[in-house]
């Protein structure tokens, strides 16, 4: 006498009429639920994330420096423009100098959503002497 099967509506595997779960993905034929979650996503998100936050790193980056070079010469010539009404410094025995000062400003961020940020000022002399 032959078995009677019932196809599995999930994965399409035969199952017997007296089984109400399917042995091979756990879906319950009965009630036409899975017996467990077995959710993949973790999984995709873990392979996709990698270059997709590498990729909004190197756009980031690249928007940043094209930025920095457009707004660079003019932030050059207002401080030169500030600098040319100032007298020249002088230091050692009346030999001229140049003085860049470096103000910055940084914060950063962790992946537990925590930041820190600073404030930084360089002064750096430039004997012409």
């Amino acid at each position: 006498m032959s078995e009677v099967f019932r196809v599995c509506p999930n994965c399409g595997q035969n199952v017997a009429m007296a089984a109400r779960h399917c042995g091979e993905c756990g879906y319950n034929v009965e009630g036409g639920y899975p017996l467990e979650s077995r959710s993949n996503l973790p999984a995709v998100v873990a392979k996709v994330g990698l270059p997709v936050a590498a990729g909004l790193a190197s756009f980031a980056l690249r928007a940043g420096w094209k930025l920095l070079q457009k707004q660079l010469p003019e932030l050059a010539s207002n401080a030169l423009s500030r600098n040319a009404s100032r007298p020249p410094a002088q230091s050692r025995k009346g030999r001229g100098s140049r003085f860049i000062h470096i103000r910055s400003k940084w914060s950063v961020g962790d992946r537990n959503g925590e930041w820190r940020s600073g404030e930084e000022e360089h002064t750096i002399e430039i004997d012409d002497g």
